[in-house]
């Protein structure tokens, strides 16, 4: 069964509110960067994974097959979870069910700015966003929730 895009925007805002980590330090980014990749690896995909944590790269790793382009896609990717405070999958949907884009809208250049899935926001309990988790590679929907199932596993491994 097909989601509406309303269900859908409700999903991920749903999303955004559960996925919070209690803390995080750099060896927390280590651990999420490692857990996608090695997500990434059983399922024979091939991405490019970054943890940003205010402004500051803790972890980046690009898999065989991917291209320095994918780089690209991820700083514009960032730029819009950061912008909007949302993951940029759900940015994307929500401008594509009102039928503009971030140029019309705000003003924000496509260099820079990209309507793509991957990059969800970093959001400690009591602090808010404070960077990003990015993965490039694969289409939206599934870089989205490539990303969604492993911060949901790896935080309910974590004590909350």
């Amino acid at each position: 069964m097909m989601q509406t895009i309303q269900e859908k925007l409700k999903q991920m805002e749903l999303e955004e509110q559960e996925l919070r980590f209690s803390s995080f330090t750099n060896d927390t980014a280590l651990a999420l960067g490692l857990a996608i990749v090695e997500e990434a690896r059983q399922t024979g995909k091939r991405i490019t994974v970054d943890v940003t944590r205010a402004g500051q790269r803790l972890f980046l790793h690009a898999m065989e097959g991917t291209s320095v382009e994918n780089e690209n896609w991820i700083r514009r990717k960032i730029n819009v979870a950061n912008h909007f405070g949302t993951s940029s999958w759900h940015t994307a949907c929500r401008l594509q069910s009102e039928g503009v884009t971030m140029e019309e809208k705000y003003g924000l250049p496509f260099a820079d700015y990209v309507g793509a899935g991957g990059a969800f926001p970093l959001i400690v309990i009591g602090e808010g966003q404070i960077g990003t988790v990015t993965v490039s590679g694969l289409p939206d929907q599934e870089d989205h929730d490539l990303l969604v199932s492993v911060l949901r596993r790896f935080l309910s491994g974590q004590s909350r």
